[in-house]
């Protein structure tokens, strides 16, 4: 398995409510780090450090919200 893989995730903004597509490295070791762990980002819409859930998307804290869904247009 390449180790220097990247992935996309999308979350929405808390101060702007803007989605922000974000790449992150998919090089976790498969016994140091959950697969549902948080990375931290910083945001292009508010330049502000969040952290992000790496598989859903959802931000530190957050309930009750669905993730933001990724849609591809052909």
């Amino acid at each position: 398995m390449n180790k220097d893989m990247q992935r996309q995730i999308l979350f929405r903004c808390p101060r702007t409510g803007i989605n922000v597509q974000h790449r992150i490295d998919d090089e976790r070791p498969e016994s140091s780090e959950p697969a549902d762990g948080y990375v931290s980002v910083r945001c292009p819409a508010c330049m502000s450090l969040h952290f992000v859930n790496s598989t859903t998307g959802k931000l530190l804290g957050e309930r009750g919200r669905q993730p933001v869904s990724m849609s591809r247009s052909a």
